[in-house]
């Protein structure tokens, strides 16, 4: 099964063999490669960030419209008591409280009256 094949460093062999100069890939195979293989990773990688980028979205899709408004009015709840309050009232950072704020912008309920009370949550606050 083997019999013909010969591994040379291709100084004395006409036939080449499996190391031998005349299987060396020229330098225009080798730039087209290294250039799929990149654009490769750069397909992984913007696929990887968009699916990151619907992933809360489309959990949210895939709660059943009772969930989806149990959901909302819970975050609603805690974004009222936590951050929509005076000063000395608020326990949760303004990090926490903008996230918390972009996660209920992302429910269908959230209308402009919902934005509308959401705002202060973007608001930077004094030191």
């Amino acid at each position: 099964m083997f019999k013909n094949m010969a591994i040379t460093d291709g100084a004395n062999s006409s036939g080449g063999g499996l190391f031998s100069r005349e299987l060396e890939q020229t330098p225009e195979r080798s730039g087209r490669r290294r250039g799929l293989v990149v654009g490769a990773i750069l397909l992984v990688l913007l696929g990887l960030w968009l699916w990151m980028q619907g992933s809360e979205g489309g959990a949210l899709r895939a709660l059943s419209p009772v969930q989806r408004q149990a959901l909302y009015q819970e975050t609603w709840r805690d974004q009222r008591a936590r951050c929509l309050v005076g000063e000395a009232e608020r326990r949760d950072t303004p990090a926490q409280c903008q996230h918390r704020a972009e996660f209920l912008l992302r429910f269908p309920q959230c209308d402009v009256a919902c934005r509308a009370e959401l705002a202060p949550s973007f608001s930077p606050t004094p030191p």
